[in-house]
C-alpha cells in the first residue's frame, strides 16, 4: 500500500490530503498551496502526488463546504499508529453531530477516561483529520474557543457557524449564532 497526496482549494483555504488504500491519514488546512502542502508531514517523502487519488473524500469535502455538514461521515480513515486514548477520544469526537460542541472534558468521558480532559486536549492538538474527525466541535467547558491547528480560531469558527453551531463573539467565547 503505497501512500497518495493531493491538494485542493476550498472556501476555508488549500486542502491537503494524503492517505492509502485503506482511507486518509491526514487532512490539512491551509491559507497557501506550499503551507498545506508542509502540514502533511513527513509522510509525504513517500507518498507519490496523484489528483484522481481521492475523488470521494474531495466530493464530500465540497458538498461539506456547501452546506451538507454531514457529508463527511462516510471517508474512510487510516489511523494505524495512532495510540488507543487517541483512537478512542477521535471516534467521540467523530460521534458529535454537526451544530454541536462538546467539551474536552465530555471527550475524555466517552474516551473512557473522565479525568482525563487534558489527554484529550492533546488528542484533538494532535488530530491528523480535521474536519473529519471534527475537533472544531470540542471547546473549553466554560465555551471559549480554543486552538484549532488546522487554521486557527477564525476557521474553527467559521465551521461552526457553517454547521449552524454557537460563533464566536469578540471576547472569543461563544455565543449564540
Amino acid at each position: 500500500m503505497s501512500g497518495k497526496y493531493h491538494l485542493f482549494q476550498s472556501p476555508m483555504g488549500w486542502v491537503g490530503l494524503m492517505g492509502t488504500d485503506k482511507g486518509l491519514s491526514r487532512l490539512t488546512i491551509k491559507p497557501t498551496p506550499q503551507e498545506a502542502l508542509e502540514e502533511l508531514g513527513p509522510g509525504l517523502e513517500g507518498a507519490a502526488h496523484d489528483p484522481d487519488a481521492f475523488p470521494q473524500a474531495q466530493s464530500c469535502l465540497d458538498r461539506y463546504f456547501l452546506g451538507d455538514v454531514k457529508a463527511l461521515d462516510t471517508i474512510p480513515l487510516d489511523l494505524t499508529g495512532a495510540p488507543p486514548f487517541f483512537r478512542a477520544a477521535w471516534a467521540a469526537c467523530r460521534q458529535i453531530p454537526p451544530g454541536e460542541t462538546r467539551s474536552y472534558a465530555w471527550l475524555a468521558a466517552q474516551a473512557g477516561r473522565p479525568r482525563a480532559a487534558r489527554a484529550a486536549g492533546q488528542a484533538m492538538a494532535r488530530n491528523p483529520l480535521a474536519l473529519l474527525i471534527p475537533c472544531h466541535r470540542v471547546i473549553a467547558s466554560n465555551g471559549d474557543l480554543r486552538g484549532y491547528g488546522a487554521g486557527g480560531l477564525k476557521v474553527k469558527a467559521r465551521l461552526l457557524e457553517l454547521e449552524g453551531a454557537a460563533t464566536t463573539g469578540p471576547t472569543g467565547k461563544a455565543s449564540p449564532g
